[in-house]
């Protein structure tokens, strides 16, 4: 898992990523010194949790992505099974999301997949 943050902490557009669980402990994290850990572990872990549920409460199927764009860049959370990646981004990065997508499916074959959950 570290291999697969230490490739994304080489894109310019990464200002940190995390792996975290479906419990929402981090596993692995890779922030700029300017990033609170705690912080975006939190935030990542409320989005997921209010996400799910509200798609669940109304009949949708999972989340595979959320985006929160903000002034200062994006923060990406993908499912990736048993565990969630988590990448901040620099403002105007859009062409990430290639790199996110190929780093979540080496995630997926890691953490097989399981039943709706949250964190």
């Amino acid at each position: 898992m570290e291999v697969i943050l230490n490739r994304l902490e080489k894109e310019a557009w990464v200002r940190g990523s995390m792996i975290v669980s479906n419990e929402g402990m981090v596993v692995v994290e890779r922030l700029a010194g300017d990033l609170d850990r705690d912080a975006v572990a939190a935030l990542a872990g409320d989005l997921v949790t209010e996400v799910a549920g509200g798609l669940k409460e109304a009949g949708h199927e999972p989340f595979k992505r959320i985006v929160l764009s903000a002034t200062t860049g994006d923060l990406v959370v993908v499912d990736c099974g048993t565990v969630y990646l988590v990448v901040i981004t620099a403002v105007g990065s859009e062409a990430f999301y290639i790199e996110i997508d190929s780093a979540a499916q080496q995630l997926k074959r890691l953490a097989p997949s399981t039943t709706m959950r949250g964190m």
